[in-house]
């Protein structure tokens, strides 16, 4: 990984953003004092705990890039293999991305019921709506089950290498390369 700043994570230590979410007690025992955003990340990766750093990352950043990041995973893992109703939730959710207002939330909303919450894409407009459940961490919470899903939807041999590739698309996301 590299050593460039994750200019789109605002908290100061990783500590603050585990508790935003149930980490598992191995991600946590990883955990030390003060330890920054990036060491946690790096200590998970080197300990091959890829889902619980993409539950730190979708955690960590604000919901748009959170969000991108999901769309960036879903178009890896699916390309131009989407249903209708999933490809409507991919624009829905992009759209909102690149528009944040209030209108392109609500607008989420009917696309993301479309494909469904078991769908990258309908997980995906489910957190541009404002996630599931409803509150400060449901969007990440959505973006956790799109990256998740997207990674499954490699070979079963491949699903652990595109976790690890997920996660370093999300640094990448958080350093502000892929705005």
């Amino acid at each position: 990984m590299s050593s460039e700043p994750l200019v789109k994570i605002q908290a100061g230590t990783a500590a603050e953003i585990c508790q935003r979410f149930h980490a598992p007690p191995d991600a946590r025992a990883l955990l030390r004092e003060g330890m920054g955003p990036r060491q946690f990340i790096e200590a998970l990766t080197a300990k091959k705990q890829y889902l619980a750093a993409i539950e730190f990352l979708a955690h960590a950043m604000p919901a748009r890039e959170a969000i991108w990041w999901g769309c960036l995973c879903m178009q890896h893992a699916c390309g131009e293999v989407l249903t209708p109703p999933e490809r409507a939730a991919g624009i829905a959710a992009v759209r909102w991305v690149m528009q944040p207002t209030e209108e392109n939330r609500g607008a989420a909303r009917a696309p993301a019921d479309a494909a469904g919450c078991t769908s990258p894409a309908g997980a995906l407009a489910l957190a541009a709506n404002g996630g599931l459940p409803p509150g400060p961490y449901g969007p990440a919470k959505s973006v956790v089950m799109a990256v998740k899903l997207s990674a499954l939807k490699s070979p079963p041999a491949g699903i652990i290498e595109a976790q690890r590739l997920f996660v370093e698309l999300g640094v990448g996301v958080a350093e502000g390369k892929f705005a």
